[in-house]
């Protein structure tokens, strides 16, 4: 129970991580459907629009009645009492039948081709006139006040309109198209529920982050984290992420030396000499780990072999710049060739030999399985100190099943952020299911960014002792030397 807890616990930090890890892989999503929602907007916008023209005239009424008014005492002219009653009554005149049966005697039409209204300003009549063209806006507002005084002759008595501001034709809508806006906040809304799915995305996101994750996920201990390692940018300058390479930090090379540290505590503890190191999938660096654990241990004085059984492409020779023909695996097997010291390549350096050679193995399973290979191993096991044997990935290749059976212990490399919990669960359960005897895992190319605010670097029991000596001198080259452009997994022969 406290496990699952642990593991349902939201980390801010970690789903942050995820996300900007997440976001350059689907930034399409928002993308489209920002483009969708913006263009959706702006055609629908674009197809209900209709421009509206407006245009309007003052006239002066004069009349000998306007209802029940005298208007005669007032020498003709409406007052404003008039002009408003008159105003009043516009738009029942021009709804009555009389007013259509006007316009159908004048102008043939059953309505005004406008929608024009009346409002009073003092004692003038102000008829506004809207019509969808410049024409039709000014042909409705004449339309209007030719058959006005007609129409409302039963009301208002008799008057005529003298025009005081004839009506000029519009050039311009008083309703202008307006698709940026609602185009641009469809466009945004869009971009928002995609921003929202890399989010429920990034949320169900389930990769190795620390080293409490692997201790709960493989139930392993861990051997320690290493970290991430980069490289200023010079030409020509050494970017070998080997512990030879006298470029390479000292905060990484100080956290190798803590994973040999726990790595002998387990050897010692398992009497183990032959150990294999795999990893789920390529791309996580465990050629990269092999050969400067190898290195490390020979550090020590003592007889360390690497040796390559990745039969479908030998690396680990280009890896140390090994020049010249060498023998490795397959020439052992394939020519039942005997002497195994000969076949051993010297490190220029180190006291390390190498089992690296130029042949690949287009069936390795045919070599795997061959007597001769135990040969070998056991013939290693009493020429080395250590064997550690680099295997391709456990979770793609059986080779690693396949070799299981001829060492003593297993390192499990987990590259940060990198492969799905379940897929990294999946392939140690199948080496489990063999029998093998974990002696740990190691957490690989890790950065801060998901391991601050103590989400990160467990200093419990089996969480990767010594790490944190040296760590801080990793971060440190970073911060001093800038922006770097190499790393790690450029070391490892396979890419993602």
């Amino acid at each position: 129970m406290e496990t699952q807890k642990k593991n349902n616990d939201f980390h801010f930090t970690v789903f942050l991580h995820n996300f900007l890890y997440t976001l350059p892989h689907l930034i399409w999503i928002p993308l489209l459907l920002c483009v969708l929602a913006a263009g959706y907007r702006f055609y629908n916008a674009r197809r209900s629009y209709s421009p509206a023209y407006e245009t309007f005239a003052v006239y002066r009424v004069s009349a000998n009645r306007a209802g029940s008014i005298d208007l005669n005492s007032y020498r003709y002219y409406l007052d404003a009492n008039a002009a408003n009653k008159i105003a009043t009554t516009y738009r029942y005149a021009m709804e009555s039948d009389q007013a259509k049966k006007l316009l159908q005697e004048k102008y043939g039409v059953s309505a005004l081709p406008a929608s024009v209204s009346c409002r009073v300003e003092a004692t003038m009549l102000i008829l506004t006139s809207r019509a969808s063209t410049p024409q039709r806006a000014v042909d409705g507002l004449h339309m209007a006040a030719e058959i006005f005084p007609e129409a409302s002759y039963s009301i208002l008595g008799n008057f005529t309109l003298e025009v005081f501001d004839e009506a000029q034709v519009p050039d311009s809508p008083v309703t202008p198209p307006d698709f940026i806006r609602p185009t641009v906040k469809w466009g945004l809304a869009g971009l928002a529920i995609g921003l929202v799915l890399i989010g429920i995305f990034a949320g169900f996101r389930k990769t190795v982050h620390n080293s409490e994750d692997l201790h709960d996920l493989l139930n392993v201990p861990c051997l320690g984290l290493l970290p991430q390692v980069r490289f200023k940018a010079r030409t020509g300058a050494n970017r070998s992420v080997l512990l030879t390479n006298p470029k390479l930090d000292e905060g990484y090379i100080e956290a190798v030396r803590a994973v040999r540290f726990q790595l002998r505590k387990e050897l010692e503890h398992q009497r183990a000499k032959i150990i294999m190191i795999t990893s789920t999938i390529p791309g996580e660096g465990k050629s990269t780990l092999s050969a400067n654990l190898a290195l490390s241990l020979a550090e020590q004085g003592n007889r360390v072999t690497l040796v390559d059984c990745d039969l479908r492409k030998q690396t680990l020779k280009d890896l140390f710049r090994v020049k010249g023909s060498t023998r490795g695996l397959v020439e052992l097997i394939a020519e039942h060739d005997r002497d195994l010291e000969a076949a051993l390549t010297e490190v220029e350096g180190t006291q390390l030999r190498l089992l690296s050679g130029d042949k690949i193995a287009e069936q390795p399973q045919n070599f795997l399985s061959s007597p001769r290979l135990k040969q070998v191993m056991n013939a290693l096991r009493k020429y080395s100190d250590f064997v550690i044997v680099d295997t391709p990935p456990s979770g793609l290749l059986s080779d690693a099943a396949s070799l299981s059976q001829w060492v003593d212990g297993v390192i499990y490399v987990v590259r940060q952020d990198y492969v799905g919990q379940a897929a990294v669960l999946n392939s140690v359960s199948a080496l489990n299911g063999l029998e093998v005897r974990f002696l740990g895992c190691v957490l690989n190319q890790t950065i801060r960014t998901t391991s601050a605010s103590g989400y990160g670097y467990s200093n419990r029991r089996g969480s990767g002792y010594g790490y944190a000596y040296g760590y801080g001198k990793g971060y440190g080259y970073g911060k001093k030397h800038g922006k770097t452009d190499r790393t790690q997994e450029e070391s490892e022969p396979y890419t993602k």
